[in-house]
């Protein structure tokens, strides 16, 4: 009796030792964990929302410009395009109310995991009570999730619709020939509507799917709980589609299964191996061959398709574009904006010492072959030679540049001819020391500066941060009004800078 008490008492501390360890390893979650994915959620939710009504509204008003132009040709062609869109749009909005657990389309690993965690959070009440981690209840996150799921999935169906009806118009405005110009402009504009479309949903389901580093922090301390790996066997949208057996891990569960030798046989009669592999080819050898070749032709077709622009990881029913597409178009206006800093250094002069001008420009991205820009300029000065350093404030300046990606017009594909751009950039520089804000009213106090050249875009490791990326620049611009400052400045003006 004695030894049973024992006993008891040894399993109870640790089953407490247990419970404990793991409510230690949930209690060290990063912290803010549900509130940043709400932020997340919401900020996508609102971007699919605004980018869905924007389209709608521009996808009606080009077909009501079809369907009236076509109505001087054909009046039984008039449409009620506006009850279709408005249909759609409030279908749409309606989609919130309601919660699909899935995606339709490919499967995304990133929604899983981020939806799993939170089901075991919102599960695990007497854990995350305790937490201190989580600020909020996961179960409004799931809920939220959810609900930007749903908003997916009716894009999807609005998408489906759009590609339809594109096919249905190009269909219809066959039927007539010299068609008026304006219906051919405003068809072509549908279609890059609709191409647009399917490009934002794209996006943003690469940017539900890919976790930032504080849900990558947490889903990886996740990982370490043995409850959360079973929660994940029973309750994952992995495990819905490929359920475990109730037997798995026992050799019940191998019965009725062929052995590889079947398998192999059956493979080489079904496959019908060349005689030239000979007479005891191995099967599997020559499927392997087979998918290298086929991955080869796969990766060509990837390529003309990242020319065109399009993500390789998109839906399977987008369609190919009548036009060469513009990849800035469906990014944020964040994604779009270049920040990239530049040196110049002039030596010293009976006026000025060794100075060197530092600037901090900010781009637009136009489109893939067009950048336009602001910056900011300081100059240092620091001293007139290595005997006598002295830093100084040397003045300043203000600049605004256009960059434009020189083409290939002899379709050579050198890399030379893909990193130029040409460049061109108008600049007000102070230089004189800056004594007084007062001298800045002074217009008469400023050059002028008009330049027109080359810039060379390259990758480089990045000076502020080791291992990350950058894209270097160099720049020969001439100044055309260099006679007219005073003094008189060089007309070939070197530049180098990194982006940030």
């Amino acid at each position: 009796m004695k030894h049973l008490f024992t006993i008891t008492l040894l399993l109870n501390i640790l089953l407490l030792h247990a419970q404990d360890s793991q409510f230690i390893t949930v209690a060290e979650l990063p912290p803010g964990y549900t509130s940043h994915i709400d932020k997340k959620l919401n900020g996508l939710d609102n971007r699919l929302s605004r980018q869905s009504e924007k389209y709608l509204k521009s996808l009606a008003r080009q077909e009501e410009k079809i369907f009236k132009s076509l109505a001087a040709l054909d009046s039984s062609a008039l449409e009620d395009v506006k009850e279709k869109y408005s249909q759609l749009s409030q279908q749409f909005n309606n989609a919130g109310s309601r919660m699909d657990r899935l995606l339709s389309g490919r499967y995304l690993p990133g929604v899983d995991s981020l939806a799993t965690s939170l089901g075991f959070l919102k599960d695990a009440g007497n854990i995350v009570s305790k937490t201190r981690g989580i600020q909020q209840k996961p179960g409004s996150s799931l809920q939220n999730l959810q609900q930007l799921q749903s908003k997916l999935n009716e894009a999807e169906a609005i998408q489906q619709f759009v590609q339809q009806r594109q096919q249905q118009l190009k269909q219809l405005l066959s039927n007539y020939s010299n068609l008026p110009k304006d219906i051919s402009r405003h068809f072509g504009k549908y279609q890059r509507e609709a191409f647009y479309y399917s490009q934002q949903l794209t996006n943003l389901k690469e940017s539900l799917d890919q976790p930032d580093k504080l849900i990558a922090k947490t889903l990886a301390v996740l990982k370490n709980i043995p409850a959360f790996s079973s929660f994940w066997e029973k309750h994952s949208m992995i495990s819905a589609m490929f359920p475990t057996p109730d037997n798995y891990g026992t050799p019940q569960v191998l019965a009725g299964l062929q052995t590889r030798a079947n398998v192999q046989q059956l493979l080489q009669q079904q496959i019908g191996i060349p005689a030239t592999s000979g007479a005891n080819a191995n099967p599997a050898q020559y499927l392997q061959q087979q998918m290298q070749q086929s991955q080869g032709e796969l990766s060509k077709l990837k390529d003309k398709m990242s020319q065109l622009g399009i993500n390789s990881g998109g839906s399977s029913d987008m369609t190919m574009p009548e036009f060469k597409p513009n990849s800035q178009k469906t990014k944020s206006f964040l994604q779009r904006l270049d920040f990239t800093s530049n040196f110049q250094t002039q030596k010293s002069n009976q006026y000025y010492p060794v100075r060197t001008d530092i600037s901090i420009n900010v781009g637009y991205k136009l489109s893939d072959q067009a950048v336009a820009g602001v910056g900011l300029a300081g100059r240092l000065g620091w001293g007139d030679s290595w005997q006598k350093i002295r830093l100084s404030s040397q003045g300043g300046g203000f600049r605004s540049y256009f960059d434009w990606k020189a083409p290939d017009l002899l379709k050579t594909n050198s890399r030379l001819i893909s990193s130029l751009w040409f460049t061109v950039g108008m600049e007000l520089n102070y230089h004189r020391p800056i004594e007084d804000l007062a001298v800045f009213k002074n217009y008469n106090n400023w050059n002028k500066s008009a330049l027109a050249g080359l810039t060379k875009k390259f990758g480089m490791n990045s000076p502020l941060k080791k291992g990350r990326l950058v894209q270097g620049n160099m720049q020969v611009l001439y100044d055309f009004l260099h006679q007219t400052q005073v003094p008189r400045t060089p007309a070939l003006v070197w530049r180098v800078g990194y982006g940030l």
